[in-house]
C-alpha cells in the first residue's frame, strides 16, 4: 500500500522543521560572527584613524572642486549617485526611526507651548489692570 499524500501544511511542517535543525546548529558560529563584526564596524572611530578619515575628506572636496566628477564614466556615476542617495536615505530613515513617526513629530491636540501659556498670563494680568 502506498503512503498517503502528505497535505500542504504537513509538507510546511516538515520543511520548516528540517530548516530548524539546520539553523538551530549554525546559530552558535553565525552569533559569534555577527559579535565580532558587530563590534569592529558598529564602533566610533579611533583617535588613530582621523588622520585617514581627514585625508579621505580632503580628497573627496579636491575631486568635486577640481570637477572629477566630469571625467567619470557612467557606471562610475551612478555607483557614486546610488551611493550618496544610501546615505540620504538612511539620514531619512533615521529621522523616522527618532520620531517614531513617518510624518512629522505627533503633538497632542491640548498642547499649549509654555511661551504661550507665559503671553496668555501676561495678557490677563494687563487686562486685570485696566478693570
Amino acid at each position: 500500500m502506498a503512503a498517503p499524500k502528505l497535505g500542504f501544511f504537513e509538507k510546511i511542517a516538515n520543511l520548516s522543521g528540517a530548516l530548524y535543525r539546520h539553523q538551530a546548529a549554525q546559530f552558535p558560529r553565525r552569533l559569534q560572527i555577527l559579535k565580532a563584526v558587530g563590534k569592529h564596524e558598529l564602533a566610533p572611530p579611533r583617535q588613530a584613524d582621523w588622520p585617514a578619515i581627514k585625508a579621505d575628506w580632503a580628497k573627496v572636496q579636491n575631486f568635486i572642486q577640481a570637477g572629477g566628477y566630469k571625467n567619470l564614466t557612467v557606471k562610475e556615476g551612478l555607483v557614486y549617485t546610488a551611493v550618496t542617495l544610501e546615505i540620504a536615505f538612511w539620514f531619512f530613515v533615521g529621522e523616522m526611526i527618532g520620531r517614531r513617526y513617518v510624518y512629522g513629530y505627533l503633538v497632542p491636540a491640548d498642547f499649549v507651548s509654555s511661551s504661550t501659556k507665559k503671553a496668555v498670563k501676561e495678557q490677563e494680568r494687563l487686562a486685570a489692570l485696566e478693570n
